[in-house]
């Protein structure tokens, strides 16, 4: 191995794992050297993955056991199943300096919600300090051993209200829907496909764990709250999300005020596609592919209907955790996310 970072991947073969995997080793920094399937121990990583079927010289890197893991690494990316990397996370956090968790278990703090959506988090104390980090607008915390990302449908609910939240423009009352392709649900989804093919249907109206995940990334990186009706939809797409976000503006807040706290809020982030007022409009299928997120928000009177596109898989998950890891380790922030064939239109 080079002078790059060594680095493993939990949760191996599952949809995020594999994406982790085609992403990481190309990337210029990150050398993948331990990959964990407990279905696919000891099968060649290579030959499992679709995406690795053409390569002239597929590596020897073999899947193996989470318990298996040994020595050091500078970074383990968990994608796990929600629940079990808490039962892990005292052996797993012996061999990394950081964990960048794509999970929901340590994405919340209050007991009562973590009872209710995370119980595994509170069965399984962990004493080494986590962080839940959103790469636009969390500071590092270098003194955390898990950096946990957000949720896919919650990071692109983030992206429609934080710029309106942050400059105080609207009233607390927010109805968020956020639509999502069928990898969503991970390869363990009990969703037939006759059930989601040329369908679209409401999936979880109330109570989805992204709800108090939004309110509360709000409140803790703003110190605002907004109290938000969230419901989630099924699209008839493999991958994708849409997030659109209903508000109302303040008394004497204008369109030009939205837009210019959009503007000033995302003009300087690499990945984050503000659309102006007649400049387009975000879209699934231009995102899909890659860690971009496309964002608009549009007024009529006190109106404001805010959306965000982004694909689950890459700005939602795998893609997320990378620039994580390349802000954590103080590498360019685009570093391996750099695609070509970007967003394929029509």
């Amino acid at each position: 191995m080079d002078n790059r970072r060594r680095v493993a991947i939990l949760g191996g073969s599952g949809f995020t794992g594999a994406e982790l995997y085609r992403l990481l080793r190309k990337h210029p920094y990150f050398e993948v050297d331990f990959v964990s399937s407990e279905s696919k121990a000891g099968y060649p990583v290579d030959k499992f993955f679709i995406g690795s079927i053409h390569k002239k010289k597929p590596g020897s890197l073999k899947f193996g056991r989470a318990a298996e893991l040994e020595g050091h690494y500078d970074a383990i990316f968990s994608c796990l199943p929600t629940g079990a990397l808490p039962r892990i996370i005292g052996q797993v956090a012996e061999h990394a300096d950081y964990i960048f968790n794509v999970s929901g278990d340590y994405r919340i703090s209050d007991p009562d919600i973590l009872n209710q959506h995370y119980p595994e988090t509170l069965e399984h104390p962990f004493e080494g300090g986590w962080h839940y980090f959103i790469p636009e607008f969390s500071k590092i915390d270098p003194s955390v051993k898990v950096v946990n990302l957000p949720g896919c449908m919650a990071v692109a609910t983030l992206y429609t209200l934080y710029p309106l939240v942050a400059h105080d423009l609207i009233e607390d009352r927010v109805v968020t829907d956020a639509k999502t392709g069928s990898s969503g649900g991970g390869k363990s989804t009990t969703e037939h496909h006759a059930e989601r093919a040329h369908n679209f249907r409401a999936y979880k109206v109330h109570g989805h764990r992204h709800k108090p995940e939004v309110e509360h990334a709000l409140t803790y990186h703003l110190d605002r709250s907004v109290s938000l009706q969230f419901s989630v939809y099924s699209l008839d797409l493999p991958r994708g999300i849409m997030a659109t976000s209903y508000s109302q503006l303040k008394e004497q807040v204008t369109a030009v005020d939205v837009k210019k706290a959009f503007y000033s809020t995302y003009a300087s982030k690499p990945f984050l596609h503000y659309f102006n007022s007649g400049s387009g409009s975000p879209m699934i299928k231009t995102v899909v592919g890659t860690n971009y997120a496309e964002i608009g928000a549009y007024v009529e009177g006190r109106n404001c209907v805010s959306l965000a596109t982004i694909d689950n898989l890459i700005k939602g998950a795998a893609g997320q955790a990378i620039q994580a890891a390349n802000l954590y380790f103080g590498y360019p922030e685009d570093a391996g996310l750099q695609f070509e064939g970007e967003g394929a239109w029509p």
